[in-house]
């Protein structure tokens, strides 16, 4: 849910955000509130936070997940790990 957030909201309400700050803090009065171009704008950096994670994301082809396990008294995170290694 916190990765939906900080991916897809954040960055589509981020220019409403600044735009509503900017007038605020300005005191200006604009008749005509530029939906269509802070709605572009959201979108564009909706796409490239997309973009950004699901690259920064990737894992090799040849690996495989593996669950987290409790070894030892220890808890040992889930990982990808690749397919011909014999440690897990």
């Amino acid at each position: 849910m916190l990765r939906i957030f900080y991916c897809v909201l954040l960055p589509f309400l981020l220019p409403f955000l600044i735009y509503g700050i900017r007038i605020r803090s300005f005191h200006f009065i604009e008749e005509k509130y530029p939906f269509k171009i802070l709605t572009i704008i959201g979108l564009i950096l909706v796409f490239i936070f997309l973009f950004f994670f699901c690259i920064s994301d990737r894992s090799p082809a040849d690996s495989i997940y593996t669950l987290p396990k409790f070894e030892d008294g220890k808890i040992i995170p889930a990982h990808m790990s690749l397919k011909n290694d014999k440690n897990d």
